[in-house]
């Protein structure tokens, strides 16, 4: 396991109005056979510490986060994803539809993550999400 810096950078559009959010993190990369894993906490204003796990597979990408904030997703481009956010606020029935997955590798680790998804909530539209995710070794 080797200590990265994160950078995460979510865009929302809604309505036709980007609203962009960069953090920055430290964390921990480490390789399992062809799958890398990146971890690192959050701390979220009103809501408290979540733990987050990245998996970065050949075909797939999946977020697990745990804590204040409970969900699994899946992106692979062309499925989509139905799973449950768990939040201070409520449970909510999510749906994950991915149009780009992207992912920069230099010297064989991940560097790059790009993801853009429609989101769904409780069957509604949540406005178009893109997500770079920059891991520092």
């Amino acid at each position: 396991m080797q200590e990265v810096s994160v950078e995460l950078t979510s865009r929302h559009k809604l309505y036709d109005e980007w609203q962009e959010d960069t953090h920055q993190y430290s964390g921990r990369c480490t390789q399992k056979g062809s799958d890398w894993y990146l971890t690192y906490k959050e701390q979220l204003e009103g809501a408290g510490e979540v733990s987050t796990v990245w998996k970065f597979s050949q075909e797939s990408i999946s977020l697990l986060r745990q804590g204040a904030i409970q969900t699994k997703q899946r992106f692979q481009k062309g499925v989509t994803d139905r799973t449950t956010y768990r939040s201070p606020h409520g449970i909510f029935s999510m749906e994950v539809n991915v149009h780009k997955l992207k992912r920069n590798d230099v010297n064989g680790r991940p560097s790059l993550i790009q993801i853009s998804y429609q989101l769904w909530l409780n069957e509604q539209y949540a406005g178009d999400h893109e997500i770079a995710l920059q891991i520092g070794w």
